[in-house]
């Protein structure tokens, strides 16, 4: 078997290194978009974890005036 029409070869092999070119990009989209996603998640969760501990921080400040509050108005005189 021969070798074939030298410019079919020559399409087939430009061809095939598109196709290598284009798996490639893809590739290496995929894993910028995976490093993305990566870096997303870690930062949104330090970001939420920051955000529990403010909000967990302004609940027991919130009792301690609820606290207060029920307090002076069930004695009113320790304001007098």
């Amino acid at each position: 078997m021969g070798m074939g029409n030298p410019v079919n070869v020559g399409i087939a092999v430009q061809a095939d290194w598109e196709n290598r070119e284009f798996i490639s990009n893809i590739s290496l989209n995929v894993r910028r978009l995976f490093d993305f996603l990566l870096r997303f998640e870690a930062t949104t969760k330090s970001k939420l974890a920051s955000l529990n501990e403010k909000l967990d921080i302004l609940e027991r400040k919130l009792e301690v005036l609820e606290v207060q509050v029920s307090s002076a108005t069930t004695n009113p005189s320790v304001f007098t």
